[in-house]
């Protein structure tokens, strides 16, 4: 970050010394004023571009901690779901083809619940009151014996401890028998087909945050108040106004290469909206069309080259639990 910031001063001088050069060379016959005079329309302008390149807008403290999980690799894959005051991960690791659920009081650390499944097919997880249901297996003794049962789509929202929608490319399911049974709300959702995807609820309301289509990422957010039903909120997620020159808030402006790492929704932070990108740039709002976002302070550059939830919120703790290949993996900070 603080190479970036001294490549971003050395271009500004380098700038401004080729604008004050042309401009002591140029006869005016009508002075203005300098080139950064608030004064004046163009000066105020260019005061405010400078500005924003040498201030690099507002940043955020992330914070690095252990991996509660152990070795992570870039392949790997994490779902969350919350019941109470507990949180529940479901931890996919490709390289050995296990899924392991895992529990956490504080986010910081997680004990493994059960017995482990030799199995890698798991987009849904929802923590239900007496079950807990994956894509393919679901469990009613906590994790002790997993039961095969399907359960198709690439997320699940649980709007209430046994009843939850259950997003798929072409339709939207629900279940309201903590996954026993479905029933198609919709085949035709206003969503653009997709096969993956990030999803949230609050406000009584299910969110879905981008995914993939094909090789392509979407970046677009959706709203619904009964799964079938859906609203377009904005077409791309992105910072509203800049975020500095060459910082992690500029660099997904109009990146379609980029990843997001997670959406969380609260009613007792700042901004209701959050959305955590690879770069660990974070957006913000409360009416999900315009964002704030923050630059962090670390370094961070996630492998993880895709749209997922691998952020969870505890209180007012956003975790990240991420794969970098530069600085630390896992970080948290204070909304």
């Amino acid at each position: 970050m603080n190479q970036i910031r001294r490549n971003t001063s050395l271009i500004l001088c380098i700038m401004i010394s080729f604008s004050v050069f042309n401009t002591n060379c140029r006869v005016d016959p009508n002075p203005k004023g300098s080139l950064f005079d608030p004064g004046t329309t163009g000066g105020l302008i260019n005061s405010f571009v400078l500005y924003d390149a040498l201030s690099g807008g507002p940043s955020r403290t992330w914070t690095s901690f252990v991996s509660p999980f152990g070795t992570m690799d870039p392949t790997d894959s994490l779902v969350f779901d919350q019941l109470t005051t507990t949180t529940y991960a479901i931890y996919i690791k490709n390289t050995n083809l296990t899924t392991r659920l895992y529990s956490s009081s504080d986010g910081l650390n997680y004990s493994q619940v059960g017995n482990q499944i030799n199995n890698t097919n798991t987009n849904i997880f929802g923590a239900f009151t007496s079950r807990f249901q994956l894509s393919n297996y679901n469990t009613t003794d906590s994790g002790v014996n997993w039961n095969s049962s399907t359960i198709p789509g690439f997320c699940l929202v649980k709007y209430n401890n046994t009843s939850a929608y259950i997003l798929d490319g072409t339709a939207v399911e629900r279940t309201i028998d903590s996954g026993l049974s479905t029933n198609t709300l919709t085949s035709s959702p206003a969503y653009p087909s997709r096969n993956s995807g990030v999803c949230s609820f609050g406000n009584g309301k299910a969110y879905l945050l981008g995914g993939k289509n094909g090789s392509s990422n979407l970046f677009d957010f959706w709203e619904s108040t009964d799964g079938i039903n859906w609203s377009l909120l904005t077409e791309r997620v992105k910072p509203t106004s800049g975020g500095g020159f060459n910082l992690p808030c500029n660099v997904i402006q109009n990146a379609n290469d980029t990843s997001i790492l997670g959406l969380v929704y609260s009613d007792v932070t700042t901004y209701k909206f959050h959305i955590i990108f690879s770069n660990l740039a974070l957006l913000q709002s409360n009416d999900g069309q315009t964002w704030q976002c923050t630059n962090p302070n670390l370094n961070y550059n996630s492998e993880f080259n895709s749209i997922a939830n691998r952020a969870v919120l505890i209180g007012n703790r956003l975790f990240v639990y991420g794969i970098s290949s530069s600085g630390p993996q896992n970080v948290y900070t204070d909304l």
